[in-house]
């Protein structure tokens, strides 16, 4: 008589190898959560056994095994019992090493075996290396390049509301974005807070409006750009300004000395508007951070994803905002007090594998010129707009540019705003054009937006005989010379998010068609 299972399973251990159930016909994948695991997170992995009958087997005892050795990945149990009712045994799968990793395992009973899909482990903590934090989408969501917002009116009255998108994206060491991190803002000036939240999407994206409004930024002293900033337990090593401002050209009147030789001494000019204010482009390069909880950066020299003893690592000081550009932090500066000690502190001169990282974003407020601010007078030594093509001539000066039939030419100026800042062109269309009297048309020649901002703009637009010179029937002539003049006016779009727009006029050029 054949025991029943029921029966076998009250037999001692000695007799149990003789009750186990027959080898299934089949054994199949079942399923795999979570599906994507980051780097230690456990994964369970189910396997299912099927009898000669289609039906689910239970009590086969499936062995677990990694299809080839993969460093750093754990399976346990290595095997295990199907259930009754379901014929499923799971294992579950964790990968502790810091590097991605991708395994496979192997579900065998005897000489039947079925394999999983691969399972791939990536993701960590954040990275301060990986975080970023830029003003602006202009490729794509979560990109940056959106440096300049125009903030100011001619009289250097401040325009309230003018925002712009921001977004931080926070990823692990290897690149891996992260969903569901905290992420924090601190502005030096106006506001900055959540959009809809400041916790990181699916990609790892966390967005925030910035928006211009009280408090104003500092107004600090000119400096001098240094391609070797201080970097040590207290500085940070960050540039007095940033690159697409380009510091590296600077001297103290970049109009005047257009295209000379840089003496690295940030431009400066007396305010005619203001008495005894100095206007520097600092003046208005504000600061925001972005903080969340990580790791800081390291050179993983052996590629064992985790921090040995001797290899570099990137040393935080705590969060702050670094209102006056000099890498350090200053009395009456925000900042985050990461260890609770109640003072700012640099950096502790260890790696910490959790801590507050953060990450530092600058933009641009800037306005446009006064009628003041445009001419050399004795209350104003340094002008923002010089004429360059054609050359001022004569007493008083003109702009002068005789032509001849069907000719064309392209005009250009320099223009800033009154602290020697370009101008925000936030517009595709933005440029000069149109502006003309006689028989000329104005066309733009250099238009679209900005990415970078120097102390001045050359600004371009093309001049040319209203007549087509390939008309049929031929294009008809006038009385010769006759004169023209051009005042182009010039468009800027002060944002991105519903900007406003601004026109400022070229200096005036004059001329006759022969």
């Amino acid at each position: 008589m054949r025991l029943g299972l029921a029966v076998c399973m009250a037999i001692a251990s000695g007799m149990l190898a003789a009750c186990q159930p027959s080898l299934p016909a089949t054994l199949e994948f079942v399923d795999q959560s979570p599906l994507q695991p980051k780097l230690g997170e456990i994964t369970t992995l189910r396997f299912r056994a099927i009898d000669s009958r289609g039906q689910p087997q239970p009590g086969v005892r499936i062995v677990f095994e990694t299809q080839a050795p993969v460093s750093g990945v754990e399976i346990n149990p290595p095997e295990s019992v199907t259930d009754v009712g379901t014929g499923i045994a799971s294992t579950q799968v964790v990968a502790k090493g810091g590097r991605v990793s991708s395994v496979v395992v192997i579900a065998r009973v005897e000489d039947l075996s079925v394999t999983s899909p691969a399972v791939t482990f990536a993701g960590s903590a954040s990275n301060s290396r990986q975080f970023t934090f830029q003003c602006g989408s202009i490729a794509g969501n979560g990109s940056g390049g959106i440096h300049a917002i125009g903030a100011y009116d001619e009289t250097r009255h401040l325009i309230a509301g003018v925002k712009v998108n921001c977004i931080a994206h926070v990823a692990d060491r290897n690149g891996d974005g992260i969903a569901g991190a905290q992420v924090s803002f601190l502005t030096e000036a106006g506001t900055i807070g959540p959009s809809a939240t400041s916790v990181t999407d699916v990609v790892g994206n966390a967005q925030v409006v910035y928006k211009t409004s009280l408090p104003m930024p500092d107004d600090v002293s000119p400096g001098t750009f240094s391609w070797t900033p201080l970097n040590d337990e207290t500085h940070t090593g960050e540039y007095i300004a940033p690159l697409w401002m380009h510091p590296f050209t600077w001297q103290d009147d970049p109009i005047t000395g257009y295209l000379a030789e840089p003496t690295l001494q940030e431009p400066r000019r007396p305010d005619p508007i203001r008495p005894g204010k100095e206007n520097n482009p600092r003046d208005n390069l504000v600061s925001m951070i972005a903080v969340t909880t990580g790791e800081e950066a390291f050179d993983d020299l052996n590629n064992n994803g985790v921090r040995d003893a001797e290899e570099p690592y990137v040393d935080l000081t705590e969060p702050f905002v670094d209102n006056n550009d000099n890498g350090t932090w200053d009395p009456k500066e925000r900042y985050v007090d990461a260890n609770g000690n109640g003072k700012w502190d640099g950096k502790n001169g260890k790696y910490d594998p959790i801590t507050l990282i953060w990450v530092q974003e600058r933009i641009i407020w800037t306005g446009w010129p006064h009628d003041l601010d445009r001419g050399i007078t004795s209350r104003n030594p340094k002008a923002v707009v010089r004429q360059l093509v054609p050359a001022p001539t004569g007493t008083p000066p003109r702009n002068l540019r005789n032509m001849l039939k069907f000719d064309a030419y392209v005009a250009s100026f320099l223009l800033a705003d009154p602290w020697f800042n370009s101008i925000a062109r936030n517009g595709e269309a933005d440029g000069c054009e149109n502006g003309s009297v006689g028989p000329v048309e104005v066309t733009t020649f250099l238009k679209g937006q900005a990415f970078t901002y120097p102390a001045v703009t050359l600004m371009s637009y093309a001049v040319k005989d209203v007549r087509d010179p390939a008309a049929n029937p031929p294009a008809p002539d006038y009385p010769r010379p006759i004169a023209y003049s051009v005042t182009a006016p010039c468009t800027f779009t002060a944002s991105p998010e519903q900007g406003h727009g601004v026109i400022v006029f070229s200096p005036t050029v004059e001329g006759t068609i022969q």
